[in-house]
């Protein structure tokens, strides 16, 4: 009889007091669920979103001047009108002429991808903002202020 009461007592002790009651154990599997599939879509969504491979606007020098104004408009306020990001200190944002020095990729894709997702917590999307022709332009505009090897060479 003892030993009975004990294994009840530790039973109902071993189990968090948010989950005694039955609705509540379906109520936070919801939530989990909920939450999950939410990830999950959104990450399918972006993938379906995302190019294959780099617009050939990427490597033309006349696109590279047209993305240097949506540079300026866009992106001038972390990144300064150089790419540098020395004179803003609000900000953490990546040095645009130092491709070795980005955490997210350098490619034509993996810039892509940052300027219209966001990269980490700093760098917000554009994905409601800018057209994708928009961000190839950008993307041409960076890597023509990148080194010499990486810049547009096309008319």
């Amino acid at each position: 009889m003892l030993a009975q009461f004990f294994q009840k007592r530790s039973a109902r002790l071993s189990t968090p007091f948010f989950f005694r009651s039955c609705n509540v154990r379906f109520l936070c599997c919801g939530a989990v669920a909920t939450l999950l599939s939410a990830t999950l879509f959104s990450d399918l969504s972006a993938q379906e979103e995302m190019p294959s491979e780099p617009s050939p606007v990427v490597y033309s020098k006349s696109e590279a001047s047209i993305g240097k104004s949506h540079y300026l408009i866009n992106c001038q306020q972390c990144h300064d009108a150089d790419g540098r990001a020395l004179a803003n200190i609000d900000y953490i944002a990546a040095d645009l002429t130092a491709p070795d020095t980005w955490y997210y990729g350098e490619s034509p894709l993996h810039i892509f991808r940052s300027i219209k997702f966001g990269a980490g917590l700093e760098m917000p999307p554009f994905k409601d903002s800018l057209e994708d022709e928009t961000i190839w332009q950008i993307v041409a505009h960076i890597l023509n202020i990148g080194p010499r090897e990486t810049r547009p060479t096309q008319e």
